[in-house]
């Protein structure tokens, strides 16, 4: 090789060595929109297949020994696209989409090339908290709980296609079976109606078979869950839990499954803003003002700790005493709201420092 071709072959390489490269991605199921950034110098936006290892050969052509970091918001895909970037060596983070700037003329003109480059930008600009990646055994955990939920749902919805099929036949249900749960009698009565149109009867009979499958299922969901809390990863803080009063099964592994870690959280504040039992607050100046709860929570958690306070609250004489306090001065939902904050305090407490629940203390 002569000495011009080695010169010219040495200036015609590249290196970005200890230069950050962020990559902001609008991930979809068949392609990938992504922006990349130098530092935070806006480069160019392109489009590929959803494949990381496409990104990643990209990445190393046209910027070489760089610091490759990836981020795109939470959704459809879950965590699936951070373990693979991860995996290629491409440091990946995922962002909430509540969480990224957004202009005004963003909102009236949105693309997928221009949500790329958004997060780009904002994920350069260290604008970006990243969330929580569980691992991927509490990951699945959590998807046998959250399909109890689905369960749940699909059969509520049954019974509700029960009772409108009723309701246009013209028939009452008894008051003894008009309960918000379904007893074995109740069904056997349904199974007994005498009704004249064929159809009728048989679109009954087809949602009373879908009842008695979910029921079924729900029962077998249950003794899954219940094996699930008895494993090595799970029962000592299972039983710390469960030591508190309303918090049975299901609430107990739903908040392992969803919390995860709770030393991540540094103090009960960062915990609760997590949860969402605190309320928005629009303050300026020297006006404060304190509105509903807030709209950014975990609902199924924050849900199930507001109907573990109804338990609580004549379970433990503490909060007993709380609550008639409060119900003075305020109504009913107010109240038991505080106690669920003052619960899930306690929870907190036990949970971080591996104690069990000691009722009638006051604090």
């Amino acid at each position: 090789m002569t000495k011009i071709a080695k010169k010219i072959t040495e200036r015609e390489k590249v290196n970005f060595s200890g230069k950050n490269i962020y990559i902001g991605l609008d991930v979809h199921k068949k392609n990938w929109y992504a922006s990349v950034y130098v530092e935070q110098q806006f480069v160019k936006t392109f489009h590929q297949e959803s494949t990381g290892t496409i990104l990643l050969k990209f990445l190393q052509t046209n910027y070489p020994n760089g610091q490759y970091k990836a981020c795109y918001e939470a959704g459809f895909c879950g965590f699936s696209v951070y373990r693979e970037l991860t995996s290629l060596g491409i440091e990946c983070v995922i962002a909430n989409p509540a969480d990224i700037p957004q202009t005004n003329k963003g909102q009236l003109s949105k693309t997928d090339a221009s949500d790329s480059r958004r997060i780009g930008e904002a994920f350069s600009k260290q604008f970006i908290k990243p969330i929580y990646i569980p691992d991927k055994v509490t990951e699945s955990d959590r998807s046998l709980i959250r399909y109890r939920k689905k369960t749940q749902i699909a059969l509520k919805a049954k019974k509700q296609n029960i009772k409108s099929c009723l309701n246009t036949l013209g028939i009452k249900i008894p008051i003894q079976y008009d309960k918000p749960y379904w007893t074995n009698n109740f069904i056997n009565w349904l199974k007994g109606l005498d009704i004249n149109e064929t159809s009728s009867k048989i679109t009954i009979e087809f949602i009373i078979e879908d009842i008695l499958l979910l029921r079924k299922r729900l029962l077998s969901i249950n003794k899954k869950i219940r094996d699930l809390s008895k494993t090595s990863i799970y029962y000592d803080n299972y039983l710390i839990l469960t030591s508190a009063p309303g918090v049975g099964l299901i609430t107990a592994m739903t908040l392992l499954t969803e919390v995860g870690n709770i030393k991540r959280f540094d103090n009960f504040n960062k915990f609760n803003s997590f949860i969402g039992l605190c309320p928005m607050e629009f303050s300026s100046g020297e006006k404060q003002k304190k509105g509903p709860m807030t709209t950014r929570s975990n609902k199924t958690i924050r849900s199930l700790i507001i109907e573990a306070s109804w338990i609580a609250i004549r379970q433990d004489p503490a909060l007993t005493l709380k609550y008639q306090e409060l119900i003075k001065t305020k109504t009913n939902k107010r109240a038991i709201v505080i106690i669920a904050r003052k619960l899930l305090s306690r929870i907190y407490t036990i949970w971080k420092t591996g104690q069990m629940y000691e009722r009638a203390i006051v604090k």
